[in-house]
């Protein structure tokens, strides 16, 4: 293995690890939440789209529109999603997050930021620095990068 390769490996095995133990926290919002995957799916592309139509959720869901319709529906009884009519075409349902499904999703992707902070002020401010400097080194790589990964995910997203 070259020393690149190792250096990424490394760098890899400790995301790896810090991935773990911020999913395996008691207070990561996942254990509390009671909601199937499809429907927290459902949630996070209303979040990344804001008002998107049924059928065009669906297509982005990859389910029957009779399949979005159903779960649409349970989420809106949660108070979490909200439906009403385009105002361009009356035959068609969008579909957005409500204030409470909005605060949801934020507790979700910003879970573990207080316990990162605790965990950041453990170190020096030199190795803050060097943190501060691979974080804008690994977020403009990301920005060039042409191939975002499936569902969105960014590579290096501690949740």
């Amino acid at each position: 293995m070259s020393d690149r390769e190792n250096l990424i490996a490394q760098i890899m095995d400790a995301q790896r690890e810090m991935q773990h133990h911020f999913a395996n926290d008691p207070a990561n919002p996942l254990f509390t939440l009671h909601l199937t995957l499809p429907q927290l799916k459902a949630l996070l592309l209303l979040s990344a789209h804001g008002s998107i139509a049924g059928q065009e959720l669906s297509t982005a869901m990859g389910v029957s529109l009779a399949t979005m319709t159903g779960m649409v529906d349970r989420l809106v009884a949660q108070g979490l999603a909200t439906r009403r009519e385009d105002p361009h075409d009356r035959r068609v349902r969008r579909i957005e997050l409500s204030g409470p499904g909005r605060d949801l999703v934020d507790r979700f992707v910003t879970a573990g930021t207080e316990k990162m902070r605790r965990i950041l002020a453990r170190l020096s401010e030199d190795d803050l620095r060097a943190l501060a400097r691979c974080g804008a080194l690994l977020a403009g790589a990301m920005a060039d990068d042409r191939d975002p990964p499936a569902g969105g995910c960014l590579p290096f997203a501690i949740s």
